[in-house]
Order: structure tokens, then C-alpha cells, then sequence
């Protein structure tokens, strides 16, 4: 009887140390198999009213915010291109967005341009506007500095 429970131990602690190994494998094979993506970098980011820079703009004046991107290897998915109100004492809120498919091989760079027109001037509880960008295929983002400039305001 002793016997027999202890081929049972033994058969069951077999199989858990197989299991186990199991799964150490395939975490090791998975972590193997999957690529560690990286973002492209933001190079510039700028704000443009008849093709020059600005930093503060009047109120109905069409502004392009101008981003140029460069990939530091390949890059293949969307780019989500956000301008944001900068409310103060309040979640900032999105003002215009565009999702652009982007792809880029290693030290390629994409010029993107998001046209829009600020409809409130800068005061109370809107300090201004910005650029926030999101890379989809690596769920990594990019904020605009927060400081005016580069942020923009409007009078």
C-alpha cells in the first residue's frame, strides 16, 4: 500500500515539475518571439500661420501644427496627431485629431500637418493649445513641453 502511494507521489511530482517546465518554456519561447518595438522620435514640432512660426496667434486664424517624425527603425501602424486645449484646473481636452497610417523604415523621417482654427482666446481657464502625438503600433506617446512656447497661445 506504502508502495503504491508513494508511486502515486512520485507520478504526481512528475508531472508538476513537467508542467512547470512546460511553461518556463514557452514563456522563454514567447519572450523570444516577440520583437521589443520602438517609436519613431519626434523631431520638431511647431505651430505656422502663412509659413512662418508662431507662438501666439489670434483668435479665427487658421494655424498648422506642423510634426516631423523620424523612425528609428521600422515602424508600421497609426500616428494620432492631437490638438488639446490646455484647460487649467481641469482635464485638457481634444480640439482636432488625425490618424494618419505611417510606414517608415529605419532613419526615414514623415513631415505630418494638422490644419486648425482656435476658436477661444487664450485666459480664464484656457491657457492655450498643444500637440500630443500617440504611436499606435508601440502605445507610446509624445506630449508637447508644457511651457508657452512651445505651446500656443491666442489673443
Amino acid at each position: 500500500m506504502r508502495a503504491q502511494q508513494s508511486r502515486k507521489g512520485h507520478a504526481f511530482l512528475l508531472i508538476v515539475i513537467l508542467l512547470v517546465g512546460i511553461i518556463v518554456a514557452l514563456a522563454l519561447l514567447s519572450t523570444w518571439l516577440v520583437r521589443v518595438r520602438h517609436a519613431p522620435i519626434v523631431q520638431d514640432a511647431f505651430w505656422e500661420v502663412n509659413r512662418q512660426r508662431v507662438t501666439i496667434v489670434g483668435v479665427g486664424a487658421e494655424v498648422k501644427a506642423h510634426i516631423v517624425i523620424k523612425a528609428t527603425e521600422e515602424y508600421v501602424g497609426s500616428v494620432v496627431v492631437k490638438i488639446r486645449k490646455d484647460v487649467a484646473i481641469w482635464l485638457d481636452s481634444d480640439y482636432d485629431i488625425l490618424t494618419m497610417p505611417v510606414n517608415l523604415v529605419g532613419g526615414q523621417e514623415k513631415e505630418i500637418e494638422l490644419v486648425f482654427v482656435p476658436d477661444k482666446p487664450s485666459g480664464g481657464g484656457l491657457r492655450g493649445y498643444f500637440i500630443e502625438i500617440e504611436f499606435k503600433a508601440t502605445r507610446t506617446g509624445w506630449v508637447m513641453e508644457n511651457s508657452y512656447p512651445p505651446r500656443l497661445r491666442v489673443g
